[in-house]
Protein backbone atom coordinates (compact mmCIF):
# COMPACT_ATOMS: atom_id res chain seq x y z
CA UNK A 1 0.00 0.00 0.00
CA UNK A 2 1.52 3.65 -0.53
CA UNK A 3 2.05 5.20 2.43
CA UNK A 4 0.79 8.44 0.97
CA UNK A 5 -2.66 7.03 0.34
CA UNK A 6 -2.98 5.55 3.96
CA UNK A 7 -6.11 7.22 5.61
CA UNK A 8 -7.50 6.60 8.80
CA UNK A 9 -10.69 5.75 10.39
CA UNK A 10 -10.02 7.91 13.29
CA UNK A 11 -7.09 9.37 15.58
CA UNK A 12 -6.58 8.67 19.74
CA UNK A 13 -5.85 12.19 19.62
CA UNK A 14 -4.12 15.12 18.25
CA UNK A 15 -0.40 13.25 19.32
CA UNK A 16 -1.78 10.16 17.03
CA UNK A 17 -2.81 11.89 14.45
CA UNK A 18 0.35 14.33 14.31
CA UNK A 19 2.58 10.93 15.29
CA UNK A 20 0.28 9.44 11.81
CA UNK A 21 1.06 11.84 9.89
CA UNK A 22 5.22 11.89 10.30
CA UNK A 23 5.31 8.17 9.83
CA UNK A 24 3.42 9.13 6.64
CA UNK A 25 5.90 11.49 5.73
CA UNK A 26 8.27 9.01 4.90
CA UNK A 27 10.90 11.27 6.99
CA UNK A 28 12.36 10.45 10.33
CA UNK A 29 10.74 12.34 13.42
CA UNK A 30 14.65 13.99 13.82
CA UNK A 31 14.29 14.48 9.84
CA UNK A 32 11.01 17.01 11.01
CA UNK A 33 12.33 17.64 14.47
CA UNK A 34 15.00 19.50 12.79
CA UNK A 35 12.99 21.99 10.23
CA UNK A 36 10.63 22.81 13.45
CA UNK A 37 13.48 23.46 15.56
CA UNK A 38 16.13 24.87 13.58
CA UNK A 39 19.94 25.35 15.02
CA UNK A 40 19.79 22.70 17.11
CA UNK A 41 21.81 19.34 17.46
CA UNK A 42 19.67 16.87 15.89
CA UNK A 43 19.16 14.56 18.57
CA UNK A 44 18.22 17.60 20.89
CA UNK A 45 15.66 18.54 18.47
CA UNK A 46 14.21 14.95 18.42
CA UNK A 47 14.29 14.71 21.66
CA UNK A 48 12.19 18.28 22.27
CA UNK A 49 9.77 16.76 19.51
CA UNK A 50 9.36 13.94 21.30
CA UNK A 51 8.13 15.16 24.54
CA UNK A 52 6.22 17.85 22.54
CA UNK A 53 4.43 15.30 21.20
CA UNK A 54 3.89 13.62 24.75
CA UNK A 55 0.39 14.26 26.06
CA UNK A 56 1.99 13.50 29.39
CA UNK A 57 4.54 15.90 29.10
CA UNK A 58 4.67 19.44 30.51
CA UNK A 59 7.55 21.53 29.84
CA UNK A 60 8.06 21.34 25.92
CA UNK A 61 4.44 22.21 24.04
CA UNK A 62 4.10 22.76 20.45
CA UNK A 63 3.60 26.42 19.09
CA UNK A 64 1.26 27.38 16.22
CA UNK A 65 4.13 28.08 14.24
CA UNK A 66 5.71 24.28 14.92
CA UNK A 67 2.26 22.35 14.24
CA UNK A 68 2.25 24.76 11.05
CA UNK A 69 6.00 23.41 10.11
CA UNK A 70 4.94 19.67 10.90
CA UNK A 71 2.39 20.09 8.68
CA UNK A 72 4.58 21.51 6.20
CA UNK A 73 6.85 18.68 6.85
CA UNK A 74 4.72 16.36 6.56
CA UNK A 75 1.57 14.86 5.25
CA UNK A 76 -1.38 17.48 6.86
CA UNK A 77 -4.51 15.45 5.76
CA UNK A 78 -3.88 13.44 9.18
CA UNK A 79 -4.12 16.04 11.58
CA UNK A 80 -6.84 17.87 9.50
CA UNK A 81 -8.56 14.94 9.32
CA UNK A 82 -8.74 14.66 13.20
CA UNK A 83 -9.45 17.82 13.47
CA UNK A 84 -12.46 17.47 10.96
CA UNK A 85 -13.92 14.39 13.20
CA UNK A 86 -13.36 16.31 16.72
CA UNK A 87 -15.78 19.13 15.63
CA UNK A 88 -18.01 17.52 13.10
CA UNK A 89 -16.92 18.03 9.42
CA UNK A 90 -16.81 15.89 6.91
CA UNK A 91 -13.41 15.29 6.03
CA UNK A 92 -12.41 17.49 2.55
CA UNK A 93 -10.53 15.85 -0.68
CA UNK A 94 -7.11 17.39 -1.46
CA UNK A 95 -7.38 19.59 -4.74
CA UNK A 96 -5.12 18.57 -7.47
CA UNK A 97 -2.96 21.51 -8.90
CA UNK A 98 -3.92 20.76 -12.14
CA UNK A 99 -7.96 21.22 -10.76
CA UNK A 100 -7.06 23.87 -8.49
CA UNK A 101 -5.25 25.53 -11.86
CA UNK A 102 -8.47 24.78 -13.88
CA UNK A 103 -11.03 26.34 -11.41
CA UNK A 104 -8.50 29.46 -11.59
CA UNK A 105 -7.99 29.44 -15.43
CA UNK A 106 -12.09 29.33 -14.91
CA UNK A 107 -12.58 31.99 -12.67
CA UNK A 108 -10.33 34.10 -14.28
CA UNK A 109 -12.06 33.54 -17.92
CA UNK A 110 -15.37 34.81 -16.04
CA UNK A 111 -13.96 37.62 -14.61
CA UNK A 112 -12.65 38.56 -18.25
CA UNK A 113 -16.24 37.91 -19.47
CA UNK A 114 -17.82 40.47 -16.95
CA UNK A 115 -15.25 42.70 -17.09
CA UNK A 116 -16.28 43.03 -21.23
CA UNK A 117 -20.19 43.58 -20.46
CA UNK A 118 -19.07 46.29 -18.28
CA UNK A 119 -16.88 48.01 -20.10
CA UNK A 120 -19.99 48.16 -22.54
CA UNK A 121 -22.29 49.54 -20.01
CA UNK A 122 -19.89 52.42 -19.70
CA UNK A 123 -21.05 54.04 -22.97
CA UNK A 124 -24.36 54.33 -22.11
CA UNK A 125 -23.59 55.96 -18.62
CA UNK A 126 -21.46 58.12 -19.80
CA UNK A 127 -24.21 59.18 -22.26
CA UNK A 128 -26.84 59.51 -19.42
CA UNK A 129 -25.56 62.03 -17.79
CA UNK A 130 -26.20 62.05 -14.62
Amino acid sequence: MDRNNDTYLFYDGPYDAIDKAIANSGKTKKAVASVIYPGRQPETAKSLLSRALSPDNTDVRLSVENLEAILNETRPDDYIFYLCDKYGFERPNRKLKKDFRKELETEIRDIGNRLKVLVKKLPELEDDGN
